[in-house]
């Protein structure tokens, strides 16, 4: 009896250490998988605060190109009023790097201002007659490099005239540069070409996946998580738990059937000797398994003794 509650005794201390080795690994999950999740949140951010950055350039161009000045220039198709409308927008926008104005094919009184056009300005340009284009990063080379802007110059319904403005694009490396980011890697991107990045990257393979897009541009953000908890590891801390709780159920198992099969013999051995005393049989070896039940033979055997050794009157 002794050696099976002992077992049973090593099983549950077992059973505490492996459950709360697991618990503590486990908990370790989900902090790592807090701060994957926290990656993904603060990329969502930085997509925000990008497009906000944006939003704001573009309210500036709009405003501007709904100038009663720029309006009166553009369809007026009056070079010294436009050249005076560029001034006003270059006080507007402060550092810019270019502003140009289109006007409708056969009507631009600037051909060298539409000649230093590049390929992807002129052709958003001219799409811009048709629909405002989200803002894009143009230019093959980094010093040539600018975020585009262009809006129309409508006049009764009309379009009269696209202004467009090359800015300065300082801000998307000064948004990342200030990112909380203490684990991962976020990269921004525009089709093939990347931007900015911020973190450390732990594959050279290209993301792919996880992409948040840019409100209002044709940038995506792409994030890697390197905090993650792989499969392997998720497998061991569920071996952790289950192995512990299968090994006590099984314990338990063994135990009561162990514990019912002794107990089943040992009884009958007990019910043997008092059959033994109430027939006045003399009692014999009963070889019972279990100390505690041993303690009940000698009992009866005692019992029985006082039986023989004292007469009782009825």
């Amino acid at each position: 009896m002794k050696w099976l509650v002992s077992q049973l005794a090593v099983i549950c201390v077992l059973m505490v250490i492996f459950s709360g080795f697991g618990a503590f690994l486990l908990s370790t999950i989900f902090i790592a998988q807090s701060k994957v999740d926290a990656v993904t949140s603060i990329t969502k951010g930085v997509s925000l605060t990008l497009s906000e950055q944006v939003s704001l350039l573009n309210s500036v161009l709009d405003k501007m190109a709904q100038d009663p000045e720029i309006i009166n220039a553009a369809a007026q198709n009056n070079p010294d009023l436009l050249a005076n409308a560029l001034k006003k927008l270059e006080n507007h926008f402060p550092g810019v790097q270019s502003i140009k104005f289109l006007l409708p094919e056969g009507r631009n009184p600037n051909t060298t201002n539409v000649a230093n056009m590049g390929y992807a300005d002129l052709d958003m340009a001219k799409k811009t007659f048709t629909k405002d284009q989200v803002s894009a990063i143009q230019g093959d080379v980094d010093t040539d490099r600018h975020l585009a802007i262009a809006r129309r110059i409508m006049q009764n319904d009309v379009p009269v005239g696209v202004v467009l403005v090359g800015l300065n694009y300082d801000f998307i490396n000064r948004i990342l540069a200030a990112t909380d980011l203490e684990k991962g890697y976020i990269e921004l991107r525009q089709g093939k070409l990347t931007l900015a990045s911020v973190g450390k990257k732990i594959t050279e393979d290209e993301l792919e996946d996880d992409a948040i897009p840019v409100p209002n541009t044709d940038w995506q953000l792409y994030y890697e998580n390197n905090t993650g908890t792989s499969i392997g590891e998720y497998s061991l801390m569920i071996s952790i738990v289950l192995i512990p709780a299968l090994a006590v159920a099984l314990g338990f198992v063994i135990g009561y059937r162990k514990l019912s099969g002794l107990l089943a013999e040992d009884m009958s051995w007990v019910t043997k000797a008092f059959k033994d005393i109430l027939t006045e049989k003399p009692l014999g070896d009963y070889p019972v398994k279990i100390t505690e039940i041993k303690h009940i033979i000698s009992t009866l055997a005692q019992f029985k003794r006082v039986l023989k050794d004292k007469s009782f009157d009825i």
